[in-house]
């Protein structure tokens, strides 16, 4: 929380305030505004000006500080170390008040360490003059923002069906194994293509005329507690006969618990179309799906099953809606009392991006595409455009385009952008970073 006492100040590896050998005594210039740069200009024949936009000029920060050792060789070495951090600079650096939350970019232009040798032995004084070319007061904490492209709802699909399918067994790659006779059986279990109900392939179990209740099962799949599941699919067989399409239920370690089933009487070589909901017993976590002949057949009976599939079942009436897609919008808070020029980076893959200062109205707009792995720096206050960081790409501003600026308050920004070829589905990254701003 801001605070008036102005506590510790960084500049450098050095700290000045309280808990450090270096008091600050005296601090001008961080609370009060700069020289204005008018534009103003005569009035001809009349009395007064035209007034225009008003501007400020650089701002000067001064520092006094008090020097306080335990003797005069660590007097020197306070001294010394002040002296070495306040050297002439190329780039300004921030000079921080850590309890106040504020920064200011400066660079050293007066230093003044005056020796006085009545007070030499534990104390002496320090005074700074520091130049803001840049006169606006940051907040010393850096906030981002983040946000996708703009992506539309993929609303609802028709027609109304179940929700989804877990396993389609007739379609199954490894059918011979994953839908294998019963084990203590020897009935013959193979996948062929003369038999199928629609499509192209079936299954066909041979019985070998003396085991009961001869069948097919396939692999175990996960289910969850509480949620109804849905075993369907077409069974025949070449006589009259009461065929079953049932579910078999185990526990988290693979033991058999229970078999829900579904039987019914089938006509000879007469395809019938099985469908039964069911519901988890209590400690179950694996299904397994068993195409079953009741009873015992003779051995020139064949049992077929195409389509056959395991579902999660969705109530009746219930659609299933598609993901609510993304606004590509993202609000960004400048607490500060000027407006804030925030930096951009845009993370592809997307072509011809475009970022809206939707409470102003300006857009910014780049002929360019960008592949995945591959970014853009936008510095808004420069209006420097970089490739990965480093390359200059400022001709790929569209003409017309407005530098989205972060005034006072909330600020909503649209990221807009169309998808590359060969890059269905992966999203842009648009990211906000901007300091609160005042001067």
């Amino acid at each position: 929380m801001p605070q008036q006492r102005l506590g510790r100040v960084q500049w450098g590896d050095l700290t000045f305030g309280p808990g450090t050998p270096y008091a600050v005594t005296a601090v001008e210039g961080l609370d009060d505004l700069p020289d204005i740069r008018g534009e103003d200009v005569d009035r001809p024949g009349q009395h007064g000006d035209y007034t225009g936009p008003d501007f400020t000029g650089p701002r000067t920060v001064q520092l006094g500080l008090g020097l306080h050792a335990a003797s005069p060789d660590e007097l020197r070495a306070l001294t010394l170390a002040l002296r070495n951090a306040t050297q002439p600079q190329r780039q300004p650096a921030p000079l921080q008040f850590l309890d106040q939350g504020t920064l200011v970019y400066a660079k050293v232009r007066r230093r003044s360490i005056p020796y006085d040798a009545e007070y030499l032995w534990r104390t002496g004084s320090a005074a700074l003059e520091l130049y803001c070319a840049d006169p606006y007061l940051y907040g010393l904490e850096e906030q981002s923002a983040s946000t996708t492209t703009y992506s539309p709802a993929a609303g609802r699909s028709y027609p109304l069906t179940y929700g989804f399918t877990s396993v389609t067994l007739n379609t199954n790659s490894d059918f011979e194994t994953t839908l294998a006779p019963w084990v203590g059986n020897t009935a013959t279990a193979a996948r062929v293509n003369s038999q199928a109900h629609s499509g192209s392939w079936s299954m066909q179990v041979t019985p070998n005329g003396t085991s009961a209740t001869p069948r097919s099962e396939s692999e175990k799949f996960p289910v969850s507690a509480g949620i109804k599941y849905r075993a369907q699919g077409w069974l025949r067989c070449v006589s009259a006969r009461t065929l079953g399409l049932n579910v078999n239920w185990y526990d988290a370690a693979s033991v058999y618990m229970t078999t829900s089933f579904n039987s019914q009487p089938v006509a000879a070589n007469t395809w019938t179309f099985f469908n039964g909901a069911f519901t988890p017993p209590a400690g179950a976590a694996f299904a397994q799906l068993a195409a079953t002949v009741n009873g015992t057949p003779p051995a020139t009976d064949l049992l077929f099953g195409d389509e056959l599939a395991f579902q999660q079942d969705f109530p009746t009436g219930v659609r299933a809606y598609g993901s609510a897609g993304d606004t590509g919008r993202v609000t960004a808070v400048n607490a500060g009392a000027s407006d804030a020029f925030p930096v951009l980076r845009l993370d592809g893959p997307v072509s011809d991006p475009a970022i809206e200062q939707v409470t102003t109205g300006g857009i910014l707009t780049l002929d360019a595409d960008l592949q995945a792995g591959e970014y853009l720096l936008i510095d808004t206050r420069s209006r420097a455009v970089l490739f990965m960081g480093s390359s200059p790409r400022r001709t790929w501003v569209r003409a017309g385009s407005s530098w989205p600026v972060l005034q006072p308050g909330p600020n909503e920004l649209a990221y807009r952008g169309s998808a590359l070829p060969g890059a269905p589905g992966q999203e842009s990254l648009l990211t906000i970073t901007w300091r609160d701003t005042s001067l």
